[in-house]
This record gives C-alpha cells, sequence and structure tokens, in this order.
C-alpha cells in the first residue's frame, strides 16, 4: 500500500487544470521519484471523484462506475507516495469523505486545497459556466452562487474553504491538513506548482512544464459575446459533450483567447462581501491549526480597480466587432481545412481519363451511356 496519499480535492478555479496536466504529464518522472499518479487518462480523477460523490450520470459506463475503485487499488498495489487530484471532490459531504479516506487505508492520508480569494476565483467561475452553456449575466450568476442555486460545481458549497477543509479533514491530524494559497497576479508562473509539490513530495525542477494547459480568461467583450450566444445555440451544440468540444474547446479557448481584451471587474459591493467571507476563512485556518503553504493573505481580493470594467456595461457594438473578428478568423480556419480536401479531389478527378469522367457526368445528370 501507498505510504502516503497525497488527496487534492480542489477548488475549482484554483490552478486545479494546470497542475493535474503537469502530474498526468510527467507520471513516467514522478514513478523515478517514488510517486504514483494513478490512471490511465485524463477524466479518471473526475469520473472518480463522481463515484465518491454517489454523483455518477452514466449509470451504464461500467468504466465510469470503477474509476474510483481502480485508482485505490493501483494505490494499494503502490509501495510509495500517491496523489489524488480533482477539484469536485471538494463537494462530497463529510459521509462520502470518509468513505473515501477509509478505502486508502492504512496509508497516511494528507488533504490538499489549493485556495484562491473569492473575488477572483467567482470571476473565474463565471467565465467557465459560459464555457460550459450557461448565460446568466455576472449579477444574477453571483446571486445564485451564493444561494447555492447553480448546477454544480458553481455554487457557494464548491468553493467554502472552511467547509471543504471541515468535511475533509475532520478526523485528520490539522499537520494532514495542507492550504497552499494560489498567488495573486504577476507572481512567477510555476509558484503555485513548486508549493504544490513541496507538500506532495515531488521536485518541481524535474518536471516537463511543455505541455501543462491552465485555463486563461476571457476579456470582458469576449466573455459577454459568449454568453449571449448560448440563446442562438442549436442541437448538437448546446448539448454534451458537443458543447465541451466546440463552445468552450474551440470557440472560446482558440477563437475567443486570441483576441486578448480587457480584464473586468466585480461591483465594489459584490467584491467587499467575498472579502469578508476571505478573512473569516483566514481566521478559521489559522484557528484550525492547518498546514499553510504560502500567504494567507493571498486570500484576500486586490484592492477594487475602478479602472476595470463590469460585463454590463459592454455595449452591442463591441459584441459585434468581436463577433466579427471571431468570423474571420472561423473562415480562416474553415478554409485551411477544406483546402487539402479539395486539393485531393482535383489529384483525384486528374488521375481518372477523359472518358470515365464524362461517363460520371452522364450517370450523375441522369443521361445514357
Amino acid at each position: 500500500m501507498a505510504t502516503h496519499v497525497y488527496f487534492h480535492v480542489g477548488a475549482p478555479k484554483t490552478g486545479t487544470t494546470f497542475l493535474q496536466g503537469v502530474m498526468r504529464h510527467n507520471r513516467q518522472l514522478l514513478k523515478e521519484q517514488g510517486v504514483l499518479y494513478p490512471g490511465s487518462s485524463a477524466r479518471d480523477h473526475l469520473h472518480a471523484s463522481q463515484v465518491v460523490r454517489e454523483a455518477t450520470k452514466h449509470p451504464r459506463r461500467q468504466d465510469r462506475l470503477e474509476a474510483w475503485d481502480r485508482l485505490a487499488d493501483e494505490l494499494a498495489a503502490w509501495p510509495g507516495v500517491g496523489i489524488i487530484s480533482h477539484e469536485f471532490f471538494g463537494m462530497a459531504t463529510e459521509e462520502q469523505a470518509q468513505a473515501a479516506l477509509e478505502r486508502l487505508a492504512p496509508a497516511e492520508v494528507h488533504i490538499v486545497l489549493t485556495a484562491r480569494d473569492y473575488v477572483r476565483q467567482f470571476a473565474a467561475d463565471w467565465q467557465e459556466s459560459l464555457k460550459m452553456g450557461l448565460d446568466l449575466p455576472l449579477d444574477d450568476f453571483l446571486r445564485r452562487a451564493d444561494r447555492n442555486r447553480l448546477p454544480r460545481p458553481w455554487g457557494w458549497n464548491a468553493h467554502d474553504i472552511v467547509g471543504t477543509l471541515e468535511r475533509w479533514g475532520s478526523t485528520l491530524p490539522p499537520e494532514q491538513v495542507h492550504v497552499v494559497t494560489v498567488p495573486q497576479a504577476g507572481a512567477p508562473r510555476d509558484l503555485l506548482l513548486r508549493r504544490f509539490c513541496s507538500v506532495v513530495q515531488v521536485d518541481p525542477d524535474s518536471l516537463d512544464l511543455t505541455a501543462a494547459f491552465s485555463n486563461q480568461s476571457l476579456g470582458v467583450v469576449q466573455a459577454e459575446l459568449l454568453r449571449r450566444l448560448k440563446a442562438h445555440l442549436t442541437t448538437p451544440l448546446d448539448e454534451a459533450p458537443e458543447r465541451h468540444r466546440w463552445l468552450r474547446g474551440y470557440f472560446a479557448h482558440e477563437v475567443l483567447l486570441a483576441q486578448g481584451g480587457d480584464r473586468f471587474t466585480l461591483r465594489p459591493e459584490q467584491a467587499e462581501v467575498l472579502a469578508e467571507r476571505g478573512r473569516a476563512a483566514i481566521d478559521a485556518v489559522r484557528t484550525a491549526g492547518y498546514d499553510v503553504v504560502g500567504d494567507l493573505d493571498e486570500l484576500l481580493p486586490a484592492p477594487h480597480n475602478p479602472d476595470l470594467r463590469h460585463p454590463s456595461d459592454v455595449t452591442d457594438g463591441e459584441v459585434l466587432e468581436a463577433a466579427l473578428v471571431a468570423i474571420e478568423r472561423m473562415l480562416t480556419d474553415v478554409r485551411s481545412l477544406s483546402l487539402p480536401r479539395e486539393r485531393k479531389r482535383r489529384r483525384a478527378a486528374k488521375r481518372v481519363g477523359p472518358r470515365v469522367r464524362r461517363r460520371l457526368r452522364r450517370a450523375l445528370t441522369g443521361g445514357g451511356s
């Protein structure tokens, strides 16, 4: 059995995609250091989180139902350190969390929570929800998130630092519960990774970061364009997994991100409410005595910047301009995909003799032989 298992349980939008991508890409290098990142596909840890939370949506997909057992069995056969990581684990109830910890016995389990100031976190959440097909204005999104009236993982319970730590760490010594703070803007790109690696017993300098991917932010105009597009999506573009592939993967990440754009902000009163929750989280973490890697003050948002706009301030003209730029990019992409096929058809036609071409034309037009 693994001697230690580091269970990274979230939270969403705290660099989890980046960290998981690095771990997955460096599986062999990790093994050479005595560290196992179990699983074989990019979605194994996601499916395992669904099993733990009893939220599996595909009861006939036996491979998904067995994902958690596969990860646990791999760790049971591993003699060193293990890492499990997905942000959706954090939404488990206390009973579900304890059942998961017991499944990993007798390994010494450590809970790892990457935590970010709530203002940046919910701004990033709103953008991600647009990529996944929601179309709520930012103000409505924040109101519903606060009341847990959004589809998971957008509700408050998925982001509540204190609640997540209490559910997952209630039976563990505080030194086995780690809070890794997400650096503020402007910090070195690898600082979060270095903090995470210092917890999970990995040498960060040994890792290959060339395949690392992080969810970058859209500009305020581009985000508003994406939100308005939702009402015009038709089947199958409005259904998963097609929506994930084309709306999120292609249109948002390839077309709109290329435009750049200005950052946006929450309303000052919204930011202050979230800042107060950040201060309460800092006090709770200090009182509990959890291990902190980074600086708890990073859980406080930066001062309100009056130069940043709210998404509701975006004009129709700005959205139209962004849409026109997007259309030009998509036409360019279609052309680049179409040209090779057209060249192939022309080469094939040249290889066919004139007599055969005439017969084909007559056959296609209904003429005789």
